[in-house]
């Protein structure tokens, strides 16, 4: 059986229609000069490459990553009353013109009492605050940034996000009267 000579045309037909876009496909998106081609030129130098430098803000979520090539992950936390609150690993958090302090004891901020106990005096060796560390102001920060505190279960129950004069707090720890968010330092 002898096969169709135009059905064979349109086949290498359509087929050569299907490599030339895809030869100017890739000679566009890799910037490839075509008349090079068609001369048989494809030799290139340093001299031909530009150099481009472009600016892109790079979100990386892999801290192993970050550390590597010096970037730093940003993160926020959503504190009832105080919007969007970027977290700080050990700096100091300004939410306050009148923060907690050793001379003051206790003060009244966001609708609680506050007051502060140090880990000199309790050490806490019975809480599980994950990445605990000191941070710059001296309080016990979680590996998020979370200053850690204690409130009375039936006011505000472990893990609860609250906004303190010295900055956003996780509560990781109980023992004090209803109302009350005591600050775990290390003053």
């Amino acid at each position: 059986m002898r096969t169709r000579p135009i059905a064979n045309k349109k086949v290498i037909s359509t087929f050569l229609c299907c490599m030339c876009f895809l030869l100017v496909l890739y000679c566009t998106l890799s910037q490839i000069d075509i008349k090079n081609i068609s001369s048989g030129n494809l030799k290139a130098s340093a001299a031909d490459i530009e150099e481009t430098t472009t600016e892109i803000e790079v979100i990386d979520t892999n801290k192993g990553l970050s550390k590597e090539n010096g970037l730093t992950l940003r993160r926020f936390a959503e504190v009832a009353g105080f919007g969007n609150v970027e977290l700080q690993y050990s700096g100091y958090y300004y939410v306050s013109d009148n923060p907690l302090t050793v001379s003051k004891g206790a003060l009244y901020f966001n609708g609680h009492k506050e007051t502060y106990y140090s880990e000199r005096v309790l050490p806490g060796n019975g809480l599980y605050i994950p990445g605990r560390h000191v941070a710059d102001d001296g309080t016990i920060r979680d590996a998020d940034g979370y200053i850690a505190v204690a409130a009375d279960p039936s006011y505000l129950p472990r893990g609860t996000v609250v906004m303190t004069s010295v900055g956003p707090a996780r509560v990781y720890d109980t023992g004090c009267a209803y109302g009350t968010v005591d600050i775990y330092v290390s003053w």
